[in-house]
C-alpha cells in the first residue's frame, strides 16, 4: 500500500490504482467541492467527531498565520454517468470539518487563537478572510481503490494514533441493513443520550453503536453474555439480512424512549449508565412480550400484565435501585442484591440478577 514501501517495486498500473503525487488545492477550491457535494466526511471507515473547541480554534490560528498543516488524504473515484469527481476522506476529516465550520460560521476561535479571539469568518478583517480563502492544503489521492486497499490504508494511519477498537472496525467493515439500521438509531436517539448511558468521548470511539446493535440484538437473540466479540458476531450472523428480517425501527424508537422516560429524575446517575440502561430496556421488552428468553430465565420475574401499570411507584423503585449503587457497601444499599451484581464478575448472572429487580420495579414491586 502508498503508506509502507513493498518490498517489490509496483507496476505502473498498480500505482494508477493506489496513489497520486500530492497536489495542493486552497481552501476557496475545497470549499467549492463542498458545495457542489463532492467530498463525503463520513464514509464507513471513518470515526465520530474528536476534537474539541480549543483544537479547532488551534487548527484555524495556523491556517490564518500561514503554519504547515498535515496532509489530506482522499479516495478519489469518477461517476461514469454524472461525470462528476467524489472524494471519500480517508484522513483529515477533523481538519476539513473544522474548515468548513469556520467557513460557515459555525465556529468562534478562543484564546487557542490570540490573535483572533472571538471572531468567527464573518467578522475577520478582509485580508485575513483571504490568508483563510488562499490557504493551500496538500492533498493526496487513492485514485480507483476498492474499499479494502482504503480500509487497509485507514487502518495503518490510525495504527500510529489511537488504536481503532472493536466499534470503529465494525463500522468500517460491515454495509448491510443492520449497520444502516443502528446508525439510524444512534442519530435520533437525542433521548437516550440525554440521560447520560455513556460519555461524550465514548460515543466518538463509536460505543454508542456498541450498545444499539446489543440493544437490537436483543428483539431477535434475547440477552447473552455481550461484549464486543459477540456484537461482531451479530454483525456477522446477519450480514445477508434483509430489513426485513429485522427489528422494525419504529418498535425498537418506541421502546427506547420508554426506557429513556423511565429515568426522568435520574439522568446523568450510576442507572443511566449502559450496563443499567441495557437491562431496563431489556425489561421494557420483556413487558411488552417482545424479548426472546436468550440466556435469561423468567422464572423469578412478575408477569408481564403487572409491568409498566403505576409510572410513580416504578420511578420510586428505580431511585431505590439508584441509590443501591451509590452505597458504600451491600449492606447499607436499600437493594442489597443489585449493589452486589455491580461488583460481580460473572456477567450473565450479574445481567439475570439485575433484569429481575428491573422487572420488579416495573412492577413497583420495590416501593
Amino acid at each position: 500500500m502508498i503508506l509502507v514501501p513493498p518490498i517489490n517495486c509496483p507496476t505502473d498500473e498498480e500505482k494508477a490504482m493506489l496513489g497520486s503525487e500530492p497536489q495542493t488545492y486552497t481552501i476557496a477550491e475545497i470549499l467549492k467541492w463542498q458545495s457542489d457535494g463532492e467530498v463525503d466526511l463520513n464514509p464507513k471507515f471513518q470515526r465520530g467527531s474528536v476534537w474539541s473547541p480549543p483544537a479547532k480554534s488551534y487548527l484555524i490560528d495556523s491556517i490564518l498565520n500561514g503554519y504547515p498543516i498535515p496532509k489530506l488524504l482522499f479516495r478519489t473515484t469518477v461517476d461514469r454517468d454524472t461525470r462528476r469527481t467524489l472524494r471519500d476522506v480517508v484522513d483529515g476529516q477533523q481538519r476539513l470539518r473544522t474548515i468548513f465550520q469556520f467557513a460557515d460560521n459555525k465556529l468562534t476561535l478562543s484564546r487557542k487563537s490570540p490573535n483572533f479571539d472571538g471572531k468567527s469568518y464573518k467578522t475577520l478583517e478582509p485580508e485575513d478572510k483571504d490568508t483563510f480563502l488562499n490557504y493551500k492544503l496538500t492533498c493526496e489521492q487513492l485514485l480507483g481503490a476498492s474499499d479494502e486497499d482504503v480500509l487497509e490504508v485507514f487502518l495503518r494511519i490510525n495504527s500510529y494514533t489511537v488504536p481503532v477498537n472493536e466499534a470503529e472496525l465494525r463500522n468500517a467493515t460491515y454495509n448491510s441493513p443492520l449497520s444502516d439500521l443502528v446508525k439510524s438509531l444512534v442519530e435520533s436517539a437525542s433521548y437516550v443520550w440525554g440521560v447520560g448511558v455513556m460519555s461524550g468521548r465514548q460515543r466518538v470511539r463509536m460505543l454508542d453503536q456498541s450498545l444499539m446493535s446489543e440493544l437490537v440484538s436483543y428483539l431477535i437473540d434475547g440477552v447473552t453474555d455481550g461484549g464486543e466479540a459477540r456484537i461482531t458476531k451479530f454483525y456477522k450472523k446477519t450480514a445477508d439480512c434483509s430489513e426485513g428480517d429485522l427489528p422494525d425501527v419504529s418498535k425498537v424508537e418506541s421502546r427506547l424512549r420508554e426506557t429513556a422516560a423511565l429515568l426522568e429524575g435520574l439522568e446523568a446517575t450510576p442507572i443511566a449508565q449502559r450496563p443499567h440502561f441495557s437491562m431496563l430496556f431489556a425489561a421494557v421488552l420483556y413487558a411488552h412480550d417482545d424479548l426472546p428468553a436468550g440466556r435469561l430465565t423468567f422464572e423469578e420475574v412478575p408477569a408481564r400484565q403487572l409491568l409498566l401499570r403505576d409510572t410513580e411507584a416504578i420511578r420510586y423503585g428505580l431511585g431505590q435501585l439508584n441509590e443501591s449503587l451509590n452505597a458504600d457497601d451491600v449492606e447499607s444499599a436499600p437493594v442489597g442484591a443489585f449493589a452486589e451484581a455491580k461488583t460481580s464478575t460473572q456477567r450473565m448472572r450479574s445481567r439475570q440478577v439485575r433484569f429481575n429487580l428491573f422487572c420488579k420495579a416495573l412492577a413497583g414491586g420495590l416501593s
